[in-house]
């Protein structure tokens, strides 16, 4: 992940120009960890954004309140009824 890259998402995401400025700062000359760098985020009081926090998608694992009825197959040989 290059410098631009982290300042780019971060300005899309509305961090101020202070704290991204701060936050390349510490990590000038380092290796960019999306995983530290949200943690400074969340220091910072802003949400996390290079990574993804696959708990907070548990509304998503049951499909008992699928809104999605069965469908009743039809039948592979007419039936006539009187």
């Amino acid at each position: 992940m290059n410098v631009s890259d982290v300042v780019f998402e971060m300005e899309l995401s509305g961090v101020d120009a202070a704290d991204i400025a701060d936050i390349v700062k510490l990590y000038e000359g380092k290796v960019m960890n999306s995983a530290a760098i949200d943690e400074e985020l969340l220091k910072r009081g802003y949400p996390k954004i290079f990574t993804i926090d696959y708990d907070a998608y548990d509304e998503y694992d049951s499909w008992e309140d699928d809104e999605y009825s069965s469908i009743e197959k039809f039948p592979h040989k007419q039936q006539y009824s009187d």
